[in-house]
């Protein structure tokens, strides 16, 4: 299985870059600046100044290459040294400063440290064409195992989430089917009618289906169905800037109906803005309460229970590890 770092892994939205200002961007720790270059693509360099190590992104785009803010040294796409003021000519002309591989898809510009013949295409989402979406941004400090189990477990959403996605009082008896994908794995549940939540009465005339799924390396997606076809898709793209912080980029997507789209990204927006506010609150919480536990040197191993359905498998496609035979089941909840 290959290494983090030969992935593909996002780093900005097309629409973060449209202001023409550099970003700045961390991605497995190491520090990144992101700019249009002169051809208007997207560029990516290390987010360091070889003179005094300046960070870049705190310097200006002039005619698509970057100045540095302290002595005003100028690089373009390929870091390459292209302007040293006081110095007679363009510049030297050297590649001083390290880049990474971009392409643009999906929405979204990606980054790759070790790209080759052999690096897999960015993760798409499940669902391409014929559907109104929108992104939403934010950072959580956790890792990529916990925030994906978070965005797929539906046992913590009649507490976390209470009122607004499940109540506990209103539970269901579903189906749920678990099985492997090439890149990862799903779960499939049926026999579930709309939730007792606000959000799902709102959204959904009804339900036959709904997916939870995983797929390398660092995707979480959520999928609600009905009798027309897709309700509801969120697919969330976990970029870890460092081991313990992630960068998630979510993009949510709805059937193309009668409903405006800009009216849509307001009401959704605001929903699941919401929702991933409760979400990160509590998985930063763990987070910290594990660093404690740690720190005083007591153990921190989890303990899955049976409705633990993609967590545990989550875990080992991270770590590289094969799925076991007996991951593939069909179980009954109350959720």
């Amino acid at each position: 299985m290959m290494k983090p770092e030969c992935y593909w892994w996002p780093l900005a939205t097309i629409e973060e870059l449209l202001a023409g200002e550099p970003l700045s961007r961390q991605l497995h720790g190491v520090p990144l600046v992101l700019f249009r270059d002169a051809a208007g693509l997207p560029a990516a360099l290390h987010d360091r100044c070889p003179h005094r190590h300046a960070p870049l992104s705190r310097g200006k785009v002039c005619d698509g290459e970057l100045a540095c803010p302290y002595h005003g040294w100028r690089f373009d796409g390929a870091g390459r040294c292209t302007r040293v003021p006081g110095i007679d000519g363009a510049g030297i002309r050297a590649t001083l400063v390290p880049t990474l591989k971009t392409s643009v898809a999906h929405g979204l510009v990606w980054g790759c440290f070790a790209h080759t013949a052999d690096t897999p295409a960015p993760v798409p989402p499940s669902v391409g064409n014929g559907v109104d979406a929108f992104f939403m941004v934010d950072t959580a400090s956790c890792s990529v195992a916990e925030a994906a189990e978070n965005l797929l477990d539906a046992s913590h959403t009649p507490f976390v989430h209470a009122g607004w996605i499940r109540r506990d009082s209103q539970r269901q008896q579903i189906k749920a089917e678990v099985q492997r994908l090439p890149d990862g794995i799903e779960v499939r549940y049926s026999e579930e009618g709309v939730q007792s939540g606000l959000i799902s009465r709102l959204l959904e005339g009804s339900r036959t289906e709904s997916f939870g799924r995983f797929r390398l390396p660092g995707v979480a997606e959520i999928e609600y169905r009905g009798r027309h076809g897709l309700n509801l898709l969120a697919t969330a793209w976990l970029a870890p800037e460092d081991a313990g912080r992630l960068r998630v980029y979510v993009r949510i997507a709805t059937r193309d109906g009668w409903t405006p789209a800009w009216l849509k990204r307001i009401v959704l927006g605001r929903l699941f803005g919401l929702i991933f506010r409760q979400d990160k609150e509590i998985l930063e919480a763990t987070r910290a309460n594990i660093d404690r536990f740690e720190a005083a040197g007591r153990s921190t191993r989890l303990l899955d229970s049976p409705v633990d359905l993609l967590g545990p498998s989550i875990r080992r496609l991270l770590a590289r590890e094969p799925l076991e035979e007996s991951v593939e089941r069909v179980v009954s909840l109350s959720i």
